[in-house]
């Protein structure tokens, strides 16, 4: 009887053991259970977002003008919009590596600039050719990667293209009958005529001089923009250069009575190509001429400094408006609310462009007496 009585009792206890691991295990069932379903909804959740997120993005680059490029810190194009694929091709892996998707290496070279710079807000631009069409990029780095926009400017370069070749027509068609009624003026003036028809001459010697330098200045900036205007750098002094273009502008400076001369000079060498040096000297004296007032004064001035020589030229004239000193060294740019006269407007573009082939700077400013100055740079040869 007791030993009936314990069986009883076991089975009873075992009976309760695994209800109770089975009540136990149900409600940890149902836990997980609710924590599955939790987790899944927030994913559900998320991947709808991200499925929104991503829907939105890819209406947005669908309608852009512009090709979009993700690259990721090894180089790997991760997405790619479709004017991009119209360009490259379908991304058929999402890891495949910028250079294999747009077989260039010069853009490789640039996106690996972008995406190894510490500069996270600095926006980078610059031009690559693929399929015989010109593109103007522009990329910004952001994370791990960078996103590269690339715009069309095939046909902004082929205007570009058609207007330094029309340029440089003009100016070899003006050249040709400019040199013959040069010519003959000559001839003319050195004939016995009266004081009136000697004065007529000369004016029109004088303006047939003008047109001869803007047909030069048109195919001076067609050269430069080409990439054709060569530059070679020897080493001299800046006196020879001031003093040879004061000499062929020193006419110009005595019909208006104008004081011309040298405040402050250096000896010391510089990198220049003399020709072009004088080009902008030349350049510089003109306007300097054309804005003085009779009686006025034109001051040059060349300062030695530690890696470059200065060279200011000071007019007496009514200065430049505040508002065109940014712009005055912009093509056919002509700064007329303030300083009025014939030319191009190539001129000051013309030294611009020279000035910086030698590696220096140029730049404008109103004095603080009367009148604007000019200031431009040069390296020194000695250092």
């Amino acid at each position: 009887m007791n030993n009936t009585l314990v069986v009883i009792l076991i089975c009873i206890l075992l009976v309760l053991v695994c209800f109770r691991y089975y009540v136990s295990s149900k409600r940890s069932l149902d836990a997980m259970r609710r924590q599955i379903k939790i987790l899944t909804d927030d994913l559900d959740k998320v991947t709808e977002k991200s499925k929104l997120q991503s829907g939105r993005w890819q209406a947005a680059s669908n309608v852009l003008e512009e090709a979009l490029l993700f690259v990721d810190s090894r180089l790997n194009v991760i997405y790619a919009s479709p004017i991009a694929v119209h360009i490259f091709g379908d991304l058929s892996d999402s890891a495949v590596s910028i250079v294999s998707y747009t077989h260039s290496e010069e853009f490789e070279i640039e996106c690996r600039g972008v995406v190894s710079s510490d500069k996270d807000t600095e926006l980078y631009q610059w031009q690559s050719k693929f399929n015989d069409k010109v593109f103007q990029v522009r990329a910004l780095k952001f994370n791990d990667g960078a996103i590269v926009a690339l715009s069309d400017v095939s046909d902004l370069h082929y205007l570009e293209q058609v207007k330094r070749d029309m340029f440089a027509n003009i100016s070899h068609e003006l050249r040709t009958p400019l040199t013959s009624i040069r010519l003959l003026l000559d001839m003319l003036l050195d004939q016995d005529k009266s004081g009136e028809v000697t004065s007529f001459l000369q004016k029109i010697s004088t303006e047939t001089e003008v047109l001869k330098e803007m047909a030069q200045e048109l195919l001076d900036i067609s050269l430069i923009e080409s990439g054709r205007f060569a530059i070679k750098l020897d080493s001299v002094t800046t006196t020879p250069l001031i003093m040879s273009a004061i000499e062929r502008l020193q006419p110009q400076a005595d019909s208006k009575s104008i004081d011309f001369c040298v405040a402050e000079y250096t000896d010391v060498p510089v990198w220049s190509d003399a020709d072009q040096i004088q080009r902008v000297l030349g350049n510089i004296f003109h306007n300097a001429i054309k804005f003085t007032p009779s009686d006025g004064k034109v001051i040059v001035s060349a300062i030695a400094e530690d890696e470059y020589v200065r060279i200011e030229t000071q007019d007496s004239g009514p200065g430049i408006h505040p508002d065109d000193v940014p712009r005055i060294f912009e093509r056919f740019f002509r700064a007329d609310r303030t300083r009025k006269g014939a030319g191009t407007g190539l001129g000051l573009a013309i030294a611009n462009h020279i000035v910086q082939a030698h590696g220096g700077s140029i730049w404008a400013s109103n004095s603080s007496e009367h009148g604007a100055r000019i200031t431009f740079t040069l390296l020194r040869s000695d250092r």
